[in-house]
């Protein structure tokens, strides 16, 4: 039986090898690829008529909208299909989901700004109410809190953390708590996990794979932590269909690979590395812990491994988090306590969506409120931490601390911290 194990042990790490081997490649070729894009877009595009359609929610401000958008059409075709921020000036809301405007277009650091005013707008082009549209709507009817109803627009629909107001966007940013807030694995399982049951066999896992791919498609926009979320869900689905058991490191390593080798992009791309990292963390934290799940008391390992799971989670992000931002050490305790509330409120907001907010709208009001009261009350106890890191030395604590988490078992899994350390330590000196 222990040779039996040593044997499967030694194929699944050949396998994490070649997966790993596999996402070095797109990594390779994706920098290839931003290099020689970046050399052919020059910082100042110049200005034409674009075709976009709005994809984020605008933002008002004295001098006017800021919104996201994609680039479909228009006198720039080296920007077709690309994502961009558009500022319409003097403007108050915008025209329509898709519009034509007169711009002026600058890139920087691989992001494309287009500058515009109102007056500028030459087209409108009229668009039905998508489903995403009508659902917005139709839960802005039932849910009479407005703070409630911004934290629904946020974490349910994918909006920006712009639509809470500035109270409690500092009260989540001072908790370390934003990352909450963003459409992930957890959004998508969750859907999976109500749809999977309401079938038998293998018509419930179709049933959760529609539900999953509707979501990811047509309700929140297809970020880079939704798309990895929905493709490691939809190649765990398709395995588990012909009776294997899903490998999640592997999984996780080719949908990498399969995002950087379609969006190139990405690579940088804060937010689809810190997706990637915290499920890279949450994965190998939660392997080879045996004699500690052992030592626990089994009803208390629900309790235990969310404070785990938390701190690993904390500590592949935090060397990311530092080259642009300040660090909160406090979420390793804050995520796993709101995060009691997070679950019934998410389950209920799924509810609601599957539903079309068909279902008594007070629960998500009583846990809406209570999130956003608890989030502000911990905010008087947070502290956060400046250790200034540059991309490179990010890099390098990755590379360490990571393989450092594979190999080690149990409580030694705790000296992946140790890479660090130093840097930590520097900024406290």
């Amino acid at each position: 039986m222990p040779s039996e194990m040593v044997y499967f042990e030694n194929i699944l790490k050949a396998r994490h090898i070649k997966h790993l081997l596999l996402f070095f490649l797109a990594l390779l070729v994706s920098f290839l690829r931003v290099e020689k894009e970046e050399e052919y877009l020059s910082d100042d595009l110049g200005s034409g008529s674009l075709v976009v359609f709005v994809e984020g929610v605008p933002q008002a401000d004295d001098r006017g909208i800021k919104v996201k958008v994609r680039l479909l059409d228009g006198e720039i075709p080296e920007l077709y299909g690309k994502i961009g921020y558009l500022t319409l000036f003097g403007a108050e809301d915008i025209p329509s989901k898709s519009f034509e405007v007169f711009g002026h277009v600058k890139v920087h650091n691989g992001r494309i700004f287009i500058s515009s005013s109102w007056k500028d707008v030459k087209k409108i082009i009229l668009l039905g109410e998508t489903q995403r549209d009508k659902l917005i709507k139709r839960m802005e009817e039932k849910i009479e809190d407005k703070d409630v109803e911004a934290l629904l627009l946020s974490y349910l629909f994918g909006a920006s953390q712009d639509v809470m107001s500035f109270e409690y966007q500092a009260s989540f940013w001072r908790t370390g708590l934003l990352h909450i807030l963003v459409v992930s694995g957890f959004h998508l399982t969750l859907i999976a996990l109500i749809l999977r049951y309401l079938l038998p066999g293998i018509y419930g896992f179709f049933l959760a794979l529609f539900g999953v791919s509707w979501y990811a498609f047509f309700i929140v926009p297809m970020d880079p932590p939704v798309l990895r979320a929905y493709l490691m869900l939809l190649f765990a689905i398709l395995i588990r269909l012909l009776d294997r058991r899903p490998d999640y490191l592997s999984l996780l390593f080719f949908s990498g690979s399969v995002i950087l080798f379609l969006y190139p992009e990405y690579l940088t791309s804060y937010s689809f590395w810190l997706s990637f990292i915290a499920t890279l963390y949450l994965i190998l934290s939660g392997t080879n812990i045996d004699d500690i799940k052992s030592s626990v008391p089994e009803r208390f390992h629900p309790i235990f491994l969310s404070f785990w799971s938390s701190f690993f989670a904390f500590l592949g992000t935090a060397s990311i988090v530092s080259t642009f931002s300040l660090t909160t050490p406090t979420s390793v305790i804050f995520t796993p306590i709101v995060g009691i509330l997070f679950v019934p409120f998410t389950a209920y907001g799924i509810l609601e969506l599957l539903t079309f907010f068909s279902l008594p709208s007070f629960p998500l009001e009583y846990l809406g409120k209570a999130i956003l009261s608890s989030v502000s009350l911990l905010s008087y106890m947070s502290f956060t931490l400046n250790t200034p890191l540059s991309v490179k030395e990010a890099i390098f604590i990755t590379l360490l601390s990571a393989p450092m988490l594979y190999f080690l078992k149990n409580w030694w899994k705790l000296l992946a911290g140790v890479p660090l350390m130093p840097f930590l330590l520097r900024s406290l000196l």
